[in-house]
């Protein structure tokens, strides 16, 4: 039997963190240092919250960074595997800048060969941007062979950034925990991509193993105490971000007042072609 979770957890000592977040703006820099410090560990020793953590780049980091991001450049930027960029994509890691399919195939490119040089973390398969679409809208006869290559079946997670009505959301597939979750950061429920990629499952089993898959005692869910975004355009950062940690086995150390540090780390990481 697939259970359906759509119970909304409490997500208000969450809220009451971030909105303490932001009023650390009107702090001196050592004084957010000592505020943050203490609510560290009272987070982490009363309530289990995470304070973000992002470590913020240094002097010649943020130098490479700003010269990728200087306006007026064109044309060939990187290439990594099947992913290519120009600066026309990188642009898209301005701040408060929609990210564009281009920017995200490429980091989920990293995400899946960072698994390959650490075979301590979970061996992951990344999809791209247009596999869900395509799945949605032509069923599985269009994406059969996306995966003639790859045993989805011997991995433990498979990734898949999700774009609807403009939104960019995460697909996991928990191979070992039998769990497919959508990781909104907007906090909405999507019982259908859920079941879509439940059904997918079945067709892949059916296609390359020839039998039927059984799904007795699968999990569907949308996890509501997961980090959320505060704007309208910061959703494929986010994406990228919960596939991140996922795949890295970490918790999920980072809010909205993260995210322009994240968006540079992001381009730094396009530069040195890792992460």
């Amino acid at each position: 039997m697939v259970i359906l979770d759509d119970e909304k957890k409490d997500t208000e000592a969450w809220d009451e963190l971030v909105t303490g977040m932001n009023e650390l703006r009107l702090f001196s820099l050592s004084q957010r240092k000592q505020i943050l410090d203490v609510e560290d560990d009272i987070n982490r020793e009363v309530v289990g919250l995470h304070v973000p953590s992002i470590p913020d780049l240094t002097e010649e980091e943020e130098d490479r960074v700003s010269k990728t991001l200087r306006k007026g450049q064109s044309g060939f930027l990187s290439e990594y595997k099947s992913a290519y960029l120009e600066y026309k994509d990188i642009y898209r890691l301005y701040p408060e800048t929609w990210l564009n399919d281009e920017i995200i195939n490429y980091y989920f490119e990293l995400i899946a060969d960072r698994q390959w040089k650490n075979q301590k973390l979970p061996s992951v398969h990344c999809y791209t941007t247009f596999f869900c679409s395509a799945l949605r809208e032509h069923g599985y006869d269009k994406v059969r062979r996306w995966t003639k290559r790859v045993d989805i079946f011997t991995k433990d997670l498979l990734l898949i950034p999700i774009n609807q009505s403009y939104h960019w959301t995460l697909g996991v597939i928990d191979m070992k925990r039998k769990t497919i979750s959508v990781y909104d950061s907007l906090g909405g429920n999507h019982d259908h991509t859920l079941s879509l990629l439940l059904k997918y499952l079945q067709q892949e089993h059916k296609d390359k193993k020839k039998q039927e898959y059984d799904v007795s005692g699968w999990t569907l869910s949308t996890p509501k105490d997961i980090p959320l975004q505060q704007n309208m355009s910061d959703c494929g950062v986010f994406t990228c971000y919960y596939a991140e940690r996922l795949s890295a086995n970490k918790p999920f150390d980072f809010t909205q007042d993260d995210m322009i540090v994240l968006r540079r780390r992001m381009v730094l990481n396009i530069l040195d072609k890792h992460l």
